[in-house]
């Protein structure tokens, strides 16, 4: 476990973190909606890791954290409107469900060939990033059904996180107690803009409009 500074991260340590994603490794890490996993998209070991470490199936839809909207237009399809909307939000607690360019592997976008985006309000995943070159595949921490239902273990304690999945993962960025939220996830890849789920960030935007 190593701990980070999140207004000013070191630049070693950001350097020693992207030295494992490299090399296929899984990290968990901090974001505004609670503590994720994460790996290099295109490191297929990694990504395998972290499916077995989660248990979930390879044909769902995952999340990449992106530091630039240039860098979401390499790998999604992204309208006027579609930008507009993100301009607007991001960074922030929101994920925006897109249309995945062929450059992307259904590996990760699923049988639909989508993407979830997400730009965290963080530094450490800015330099993380940005320091990869790259998107990372983000996948949080907690169950969006256990946050929901209050029921389970909430992992928002990285001396927690460490004794449950301490040998299971890479390396561990500690960065204090964040309480785990879900983000909103708006969906951007059809004709119209659609709410599928209301979290942390706020929708009055669309309400108004």
């Amino acid at each position: 476990m190593i701990e980070m500074n999140e207004e000013n991260p070191k630049k070693r340590d950001i350097d020693h973190i992207v030295n494992i994603l490299r090399n296929g490794g899984v990290i968990i890490y901090p974001t505004d909606t609670g503590y994720a996993f994460g790996c290099d998209l295109f490191n297929k070991k990694g990504f395998d890791k972290l499916v077995m470490i989660k248990k979930v199936e390879k044909r769902k839809t995952f999340s990449f954290v992106c530091s630039s909207f240039s860098q979401i237009s390499d790998y999604a399809e992204c309208s006027k409107e579609s930008y507009r909307i993100m301009k607007e939000l991001l960074p922030g607690p929101y994920t925006f469900i897109m249309k995945a360019l062929n450059s992307v592997s259904k590996t990760v976008s699923g049988e639909k060939k989508k993407v979830g985006i997400r730009i965290p309000e963080n530094n450490i995943d800015f330099s993380l990033v940005e320091g990869l070159g790259n998107p990372l595949i983000s996948s949080s921490l907690n169950k969006y059904s256990d946050i929901l239902e209050g029921k389970g273990q909430m992992l928002s304690d990285p001396v927690d996180i460490e004794r449950n999945y301490g040998k299971l993962v890479d390396e561990i960025i500690a960065c204090g107690v964040i309480m785990p939220e879900f983000s909103t996830v708006i969906d951007l890849s059809g004709d119209e803009i659609e709410i599928i789920r209301q979290g942390k960030g706020s929708t009055e935007m669309f309400s108004m409009e």
